[in-house]
């Protein structure tokens, strides 16, 4: 008569069995712990030999836009570098604006790329309150409007690579003749919304030039003016902030950072020079 086999009168064999097929396929699933023990060489390193990763990098600081007094002149808008530099960039308002407005909507940018130096207008907008102006067209004294609200900033020179000026409106016209009379200073440039169609020959000397529009606005006339520019061999290109009009800024963070990464990046190499100083006064 035959024996019926009952899975506990299997169970010793198909144990060892299971043993056997894991020791030859290498099918252990204990815990990796376990198996470091039995295997000293697959014990993490000691840490003196780990690669060394360098020094940290430094943090940024917290971005601020702040008021500055400038002597013999109003008050100025700075936004420091990351790590606290005196800003590599300068920025003009159009008529009967604040410029603290405009830096505050783009700060992060502007800190990211060297920090910037903001001027309002020196003449008063009538009907608009104190703390609205706009520029006189005399470049010479924007210039020097500049240089003392730099010096203000703790600039001592400027830097041998020049600046970057951003006008927008009024601001952007005045940029211009600053380019143009004072090329080695004023090197790469950001017209926003000039007024009128921006000149290929008094931005010929610039390294590079970024114009920009509201997409309500006239669109036409900076885009032409990039096109314009690339024609006569000008590094150029055009960007737009979306869904605003004339004098406003919309996606200001996202669009500033673009231009100033694109003057960066598309900048053409200048015959070698030194730095300038910086007179830093404002006369009359």
């Amino acid at each position: 008569m035959r024996r019926r086999l009952h899975l506990r009168h299997l169970a010793p064999v198909l144990a060892l069995f299971t043993v056997s097929v894991a020791a030859v396929t290498g099918c252990d699933r204990r815990p990796p712990t376990h198996r470091a023990q039995q295997d000293p060489s697959a014990a993490t390193p000691p840490a003196a030999i780990a690669p060394d990763a360098g020094p940290a990098e430094r943090e940024p600081l917290p971005v601020r836009a702040e008021r500055i007094l400038v002597p013999g002149d109003s008050a100025a808008t700075v936004v420091r570098g990351p790590h606290g530099e005196t800003p590599r960039a300068v920025f003009m308002p159009g008529v009967c604006s604040n410029a603290l407005g405009y830096v505050q909507s783009f700060q992060s940018a502007a800190q990211r790329f060297g920090g910037v130096v903001a001027l309002d207008g020196d003449a008063p907008c009538p009907g608009a309150g104190p703390a609205f102006h706009t520029f006189s067209w005399d470049a010479g004294r924007q210039h020097a409007r500049i240089e003392a609200a730099l010096a203000a900033a703790g600039a001592k020179e400027i830097p041998a690579e020049g600046i970057t000026v951003v006008g927008y409106s009024q601001g952007a016209a005045i940029a211009e003749q600053l380019v143009a009379r004072w090329p080695e200073r004023y090197t790469r440039v950001v017209l926003i919304g000039s007024p009128n169609d921006p000149s290929p020959s008094k931005l010929r000397s610039a390294s590079a030039v970024v114009t920009m529009s509201c997409s309500l606005d006239v669109t036409w006339r900076m885009r032409g003016a990039a096109d314009a520019l690339s024609r006569r061999g000008t590094p150029a290109t055009y960007l737009e902030m979306p869904g605003c009009r004339h004098g406003q800024v919309a996606d200001a963070e996202r669009v500033f950072g673009e231009a100033f990464r694109w003057l960066g990046d598309n900048a053409r190499p200048r015959a070698a020079a030194a730095p300038t100083p910086i007179v830093g006064r404002v006369e009359g």
